[in-house]
């Protein structure tokens, strides 16, 4: 696929960083074009309109560097996406009046410690918070008292060998809200634009899966990108209908979006 590669200055406190960045043929138009549409509008108006324009992505699980070894750069595909790539893009168009913003952002988003690398690439949704320079929060254990906490060894599997090779293994406490708690209650304190993760019971994971709450019609969608065979795109499904046989999830929320006092 042809790529275009652009060296972007960037400046980060008094230092002035200057990182490759490969954007994938096809994605500066549909940056500017949500760009130019979420111009003036409020957070939920803003959220609404960048995934609305991400409806029917083709979800491609490769569009970032899979190996420690390779050489890792920051790139933007929004021809194709995962559901992590999809989040990240979201939050990096939350937080962007131009394309700049949206580079600088992404790369905080997607890496921590301003290095773009394998290592430092928040690979799990739970990194999100555990390194997240004040960019989301966890309401997981806010908006039910039924949340539950567990203690994950991420990136291990039960049988000794890693998920993501190159990658320490991390003792990690994660929250979350088993399905059968998912009540009313739940719903009516999810936002348009919270980032849900489908909790995995698997050993060394934190979820399975990533999403964005749409509020719409009375109803919660499940917005993600989707990798089951029938879909294989970015959709909607209700977040209940959704749930079904899923052990529950991890709500969290934007700075950008916090209207609320959770």
């Amino acid at each position: 696929m042809l790529k275009r590669f652009i060296a972007v200055a960037l400046l980060f406190t008094s230092s002035l960083t200057y990182a490759e960045t490969v954007l994938e043929s096809g994605s500066l138009s549909i940056l500017n074009d949500i760009q130019q549409r979420t111009k003036g509008l409020n957070e939920e108006q803003r959220v609404k309109v960048i995934t609305e324009t991400l409806l029917g992505t083709p979800y491609n699980s490769h569009t970032l560097n899979a190996s420690f070894s390779a050489k890792e750069t920051l790139v933007i595909n929004l021809k194709s996406m995962d559901c992590m790539t999809f989040i990240e893009y979201t939050e990096a168009f939350k937080r962007s009046e131009n394309y700049d913003d949206f580079i600088h952002n992404l790369k905080n988003i997607r890496y921590t410690q301003d290095n773009i690398s394998y290592v430092n690439r928040r690979h799990f949704f739970t990194d999100w918070l555990y390194q997240n320079d004040g960019m989301v929060f966890d309401i997981t254990q806010t908006i039910s008292p039924n949340a539950v906490q567990v203690y994950k060894n991420l990136n291990l599997k039960s049988h000794g060998q890693r998920f993501i090779q190159g990658l320490p293994v991390t003792k990690r406490v994660v929250s979350y809200i088993p399905t059968e708690y998912i009540d009313e209650a739940v719903l009516d304190a999810l936002q348009t634009g919270d980032y849900i993760g489908i909790y995995a019971n698997r050993a060394g994971l934190d979820v399975s899966h990533v999403g964005i709450a749409i509020r719409q019609g009375g109803k919660i969608y499940f917005r993600n990108a989707s990798s089951l065979k029938l879909n294989l795109q970015v959709m909607d499904i209700e977040l209940m209908r959704y749930l079904r046989g899923k052990a529950g999830i991890i709500v969290v929320r934007s700075t950008v979006d916090s209207s609320t006092g959770y």
